[in-house]
């Protein structure tokens, strides 16, 4: 009869569970289905769930495509401020996730903005920092090459803390707390042919500090360059200042000032930051320690073979300075 009236399954089963009262068993061999079938159309009734209208399938996920890809990029470098996330799902008709996972595959990380250099110098000073380039630069960079790059740095055992180590997640590592907070001061000279040992004090350089320092070590200078004839690049700190014509009158230095305000044209620079990272992977914590990993790091680091992949990039930046008319360069 049921058959004749073309009335489905799911109907004779409402009539059969509802009117009739009948249980699993009987439902199941009166329209034919298994009784896990019959037991689903039960639990879905009980939760109101009309089973006679198909659940509507969700929908396929959309295909992203190569040409969608580069287009979702192609907006986001357009606008990389402007475009987040969210923006972009809605424009492309696509979810936060999808979006995502382009990003990533196309080598894209949610980093913090690299802030434009601070410094703005004057057509002046631009004009004094290409001079000094094209100086260095004269007769095949001769000047690079038989010049001692000096300068200061300080560093205290606060610097040298390991904020993060691997470690398991049911072991700890701890680290020792500083007795002592030891801040030192050092100095030192580099050249294509080797360096000045580094000399390590506490107090702030001054004048008479400066001529001290720099008695020490000239002989030093002088032995790296037999015939006598060598550079020397100091920067623009009143203790240099002062100190300029008893260098030129007294210790014949062949002095050349660093423009104002141009670390980037100092190559010592790059080596104070290669000493600070292998120091904090020393991690001292007293002064001993420190001076210690001073005065053996810059050993390591001023060999001449050392050295020289220090400035085999000068002559290249001098280069890049001049091409843009002075301004700053990343160092």
């Amino acid at each position: 009869m049921c058959e004749k009236y073309d009335i489905d399954d799911k109907t004779r089963f409402l009539v059969l569970y509802f009117d009739a009262r009948m249980v699993v068993q009987e439902i199941s061999k009166i329209i034919n289905r298994n009784e896990a079938t019959v037991r689903g159309w039960i639990a879905r009734t009980k939760k109101g769930e009309d089973i006679r209208y198909r659940i509507p399938r969700k929908e396929r996920k959309k295909k992203i495509t190569a040409a969608v890809e580069d287009k979702v990029i192609q907006v986001l470098k357009d606008n990389p401020e402007a475009t987040s996330t969210t923006k972009l799902a809605a424009r492309f008709g696509l979810s936060r996730n999808s979006i995502g996972k382009i990003l990533a595959k196309k080598g894209y990380k949610y980093k913090a903005i690299a802030l434009e250099s601070s410094i703005v110098y004057s057509e002046e000073e631009r004009i004094a920092r290409v001079d000094f380039c094209k100086k260095m630069l004269s007769q095949d960079g001769k000047l690079i090459y038989r010049t001692f790059f000096s300068d200061e740095m300080g560093i205290d055992l606060t610097q040298t803390i390991q904020k993060k180590v691997w470690q398991t997640s049911t072991e700890k590592f701890k680290r020792k707390m500083l007795k002592e907070n030891v801040k030192l001061n050092c100095w030192g000279a580099i050249s294509a042919q080797g360096a000045t040992s580094l000399d390590i004090y506490e107090k702030g350089m001054n004048g008479d500090l400066y001529r001290q320092v720099i008695t020490r070590h000239k002989m030093e200078m002088e032995n790296l360059f037999y015939d006598g004839e060598f550079y020397f690049v100091q920067d623009n700190h009143p203790a240099h200042k002062v100190s300029e014509d008893w260098m030129i009158k007294e210790q014949k230095f062949e002095l050349i000032k660093l423009p104002k305000r141009s670390p980037d044209l100092n190559i010592i620079e790059n080596l104070w930051s290669a000493l600070k990272k292998n120091i904090k992977c020393e991690a001292p914590t007293n002064e001993r320690e420190l001076r210690a990993s001073l005065l053996s790091n810059w050993e390591m680091l001023t060999r001449k073979d050392k050295l020289l992949l220090f400035f085999e990039g000068l002559y290249r930046r001098y280069l890049e300075c001049i091409e843009k008319g002075g301004e700053k360069l990343p160092y």
